[in-house]
Formats: C-alpha cells, sequence, structure tokens
C-alpha cells in the first residue's frame, strides 16, 4: 500500500512540475481505448492509429537526453575551500547583500566593492552584528574561539563606515547572531546566487562549517526562501554602522571617511584613533563568504 501511494504521489508531482506529460497522456488515452475496445466501440483503424502514436513517442523519449539525476547533497553542501575565492562570484555582479557576525573575509576587499559595484552603478548592503558587548559575547561564546571577534568586529565597521556615502551602498547591525552568514549576489536576477554559512557550536575553525550554494535555475523555492532571510535580517537591524567606539580602528583604505549612515538614523561619527589591523582569514586569503 505504501508502494502504491509513493507510486501515486510521484506521478503528481510530476503533473505539477510539468514532467513526462506526454506519458501520462498516451497512458490514459490507451486505457481509455482498451475499455472501449472491450465493448466493441473502437475501431480496428483507431487503434492501430494510437498504436502506431504511441511507438513514435517511445523512439521520440529514447532519442531525447537523459534528465540528470538529482543532485547528492555533496553538490550542494560545500566546504568554504570549495567555494573559491570571492572575486568569482562577485565578477561582473550589480548588487551584493551580506550578512555575517563581522564579514570580515568580505570586507577585506572593500575597496573593490567600492570600484567594480558601487562605482558602476550597482548596489551594496550589509548587515554585521551589533558591537554592543552583551551581543559580542554572546555570538563569541557560539563561534570558533580563534579570533578576538570584538577587535575584528570593530575593525570591519570602520571598513563599512568609509564605504557609507558612497550611492549604492547601505549598512545596518543587526543585535543578535542568527546562527547563519549569507552572501547574496544579484538577488533579484534570473542568474542570482546565494551562498548559505551555516554557524556550528564550539569550531575549531571557519573551514569547518557547512556551506550551502544555491542559485534561481536549479534551486527556486529554496532560492527564494533564503533571500527572503536577508530580507528579514535587514529589517530587525539597526541603521547605520554605528560611532566609532575609542580605540576601535576604523582602518587607513584610499577611500574618504564619510560620517553618517547611508539609511535614515542619527549619524555620530567619531574619531579615526589607530587600533589593531584587520585580522586575516584562517586560510589567509579571502574567500566567498562572509565570517
Amino acid at each position: 500500500m505504501d508502494s502504491l501511494r509513493r507510486r501515486v504521489d510521484r506521478v503528481v508531482d510530476d503533473i505539477r512540475h510539468g514532467r513526462h506529460i506526454e506519458a501520462y497522456v498516451f497512458f490514459l488515452l490507451g486505457a481509455a481505448l482498451v475499455g472501449l475496445g472491450l465493448f466493441d466501440l473502437v475501431g480496428t483503424r483507431g487503434m492501430a492509429q494510437f498504436t502506431v502514436g504511441a511507438l513514435a513517442l517511445l523512439v521520440f523519449r529514447t532519442a531525447a537526453p537523459p534528465e540528470p539525476p538529482p543532485a547528492s547533497p555533496d553538490e550542494v553542501l560545500r566546504r568554504r575551500e570549495d567555494l573559491g575565492p570571492l572575486s568569482l562570484l562577485l565578477d561582473g555582479a550589480r548588487d551584493l547583500r551580506v550578512y555575517g557576525p563581522t564579514a570580515i573575509n568580505v570586507l577585506a576587499g572593500a575597496e573593490d566593492l567600492r570600484r567594480q559595484i558601487l562605482r558602476r552603478g550597482g548596489t551594496v548592503r550589509f548587515v554585521l552584528l551589533d558591537p554592543a558587548p552583551r551581543t559580542v559575547a554572546h555570538a563569541a561564546a557560539q563561534l570558533d574561539d580563534n579570533l578576538d571577534l570584538g577587535a575584528a568586529l570593530q575593525s570591519a565597521l570602520g571598513a563599512l563606515r568609509r564605504l557609507e556615502g558612497e550611492p549604492g551602498f547601505a549598512c545596518r547591525r543587526l543585535p543578535f547572531n542568527p546562527g547563519f552568514s549569507l552572501l547574496v549576489v544579484d538577488g533579484d536576477s534570473p542568474d542570482g546566487k546565494l551562498v548559505v554559512e551555516f554557524h556550528g557550536f564550539g569550531d575549531g575553525t571557519i573551514n569547518e562549517r557547512m556551506h550551502l550554494f544555491l542559485d534561481r535555475r536549479t534551486s527556486p523555492h529554496w532560492y527564494v526562501y533564503w533571500l527572503g532571510r536577508f530580507d528579514a535580517l535587514w529589517a530587525a537591524a539597526l541603521p547605520g554602522a554605528g560611532p566609532a567606539l575609542p580605540g576601535a580602528d576604523t582602518g587607513s583604505g584610499s577611500g574618504p571617511s564619510v560620517p553618517g549612515p547611508s539609511v535614515p538614523g542619527p549619524s555620530v561619527p567619531g574619531p579615526s584613533v589607530p587600533g589593531p589591523a584587520l585580522p586575516p582569514a584562517d586560510d589567509g586569503d579571502p574567500q566567498a563568504v562572509p565570517r
């Protein structure tokens, strides 16, 4: 009984998604003709025509390329090193959306974002953790301990402050860590793609985390779902990068420091005070997903 139910569910799913429609139509027509033939309501000519049509369909199906097998989990669940450098994902991008506790691996190329996306009329949105001590302490208890989260976050927020004022740029701060990082490239485009990085608990390094790679063509349902998660994070976040804290590193990039957030909210500019340099990623090479 369970086997029959599974077959019925598969047929319903095929019809709902437009798969094998011609095969099901010929099956229903064949069943109907056999039923009518029992009562001599269909002549030999009609049966012969149907048989020729069914054979033609069979030949066509055998000549058509086979459908690709369903993707295995390892094809969509990857390691960080499998995703390659960020530059490959951002090649030709017009829109970038990022959430990460510090997004440090993406912000290491902040000037590239300015040049390759913002100066070409694109849009960039970042959400990082709010640097409130309680928020940082809670996130640090969950994440790997091979990085000073507070110092890295202040350096990352300094990089965001240097981008504020650029047309198309906006940033916000989240007062909690949702347990994943998210990078979206050209989210509303048919060629859009995104990477979800799941935060474990007590990981030795960020390279141990599971990464989910999705695009709109191969996984439209879950792509739209995770795209909506960024919108939800954005709505829950506080506007702007916030004021520079005393002793925080705002960086020394080539771009000018423009006070004031690019989204509505008070602007509290802070002085640029020398501090620790931006820590490198674990493997020394900025990768495709925010930290």
